[in-house]
């Protein structure tokens, strides 16, 4: 346990500096979200959705060799990745949009601390955020 506390340690400021790039790169690139997306936003409990910006590409994180071909969507503080075949579903927006308010809730680099430190104690989708981002995204497409 103590290895996987030392090496979020390490991997925090990197994770968090590459994350607030992407998100940087979201907020210049992507679209606002429309009305019924900013509804949505409203509905997961996120203060300012006006903020949000949803880029959609080919594969997320776009760029990055190591990431999970899987992966369909990311929330990187007000920036969301959307894969492209994906881009059109709404649960995986609200999914999205919950990890957005705890972003909010949380601040950036503690969210990413937590979320990463999850993902490595509870394994992923184990994890309490990504168990409420599930959560919600279901309660609101239901």
């Amino acid at each position: 346990m103590i290895w996987k506390r030392l090496l979020l340690h390490a991997v925090l400021p990197i994770a968090t500096t590459w994350a607030r790039r992407q998100e940087r790169r979201i907020l210049r690139a992507g679209i606002p979200l429309d009305e019924r997306q900013l509804a949505d936003a409203r509905l997961v409990g996120i203060a300012q959705p006006e903020r949000i910006r949803v880029l959609v590409v080919d594969k997320i994180p776009p760029r990055v060799p190591l990431s999970a071909s899987s992966t369909i969507g990311m929330a990187l503080g007000y920036g969301i990745f959307l894969r492209r075949d994906f881009c059109g579903s709404r649960a995986l927006l609200l999914h999205e949009l919950a990890h957005t308010a705890q972003y909010e809730r949380l601040g950036f680099r503690p969210f990413l601390d937590r979320y990463l430190h999850e993902c490595l104690t509870c394994g992923y989708p184990g994890g309490a955020l990504e168990k409420e981002a599930t959560r919600l995204a279901e309660e609101l497409c239901s």
